[in-house]
């Protein structure tokens, strides 16, 4: 009898949230993409100091892309949820590291605002540290990406990109 009870509150609970999601201030999400591919370049690292190399990288990348609309049917917002696994390696040496992330992007158009938290870019040389920690929460206008908010490193934001970190810790 116990049971019962526990589970028919479960259930009103769910219900109760579900109403509130669908509600969700009048918001409507729809998600327009998610896939995942692999990939591969390379950057020449010579652009980003006396390096005389390639970074050639590659690896595999999940995507999810939802936009969220108003109840006139404006777009609000495009979310982004990314993860990526990728591997960095010095053309001339073949000294390789392992780079990955995992972000959530949301891009706000009525504020002009982009904010990026997550794990955005973690890069570990095996037995020796970190090279790169790009992690935490910025916000930044989604226009011009001037930064207006910033909690946690954010190296390769203020490095202008991941290239300069990359190619410093495969030089080294």
């Amino acid at each position: 009898m116990l049971h019962a009870r526990l589970l028919g509150i479960a259930v009103l609970g769910a219900l109760a949230l579900a109403a509130q999601a669908g509600a969700s201030n009048g918001k409507t999400r729809e998600v327009v993409d998610r896939f995942a591919s692999d990939y591969a370049d390379s950057v020449d690292c010579s652009e980003f100091g006396t390096f005389d190399f390639d970074n050639e990288f590659g690896g595999r990348q999940k995507v999810s892309v939802t936009d969220v609309y108003g109840d006139d049917g404006t777009l609000l917002q495009t979310v982004l949820h990314i993860h990526l696994d990728e591997t960095e390696r010095n053309s001339k040496t073949g000294h390789t590291l392992a780079l990955n992330g995992t972000v959530h992007e949301v891009w706000d158009y009525a504020s002009n605002t982009r904010t990026i938290s997550g794990a955005v870019w973690i890069g570990h040389v095996p037995g020796g540290g970190t090279f790169v920690q790009d992690t935490g929460r910025i916000t930044m206008t989604l226009d011009t990406r001037e930064p207006l908010f910033v909690a946690g490193p954010h190296e390769a934001f203020f490095a202008g990109g991941i290239d300069y970190p990359v190619c410093a810790a495969l030089a080294g």
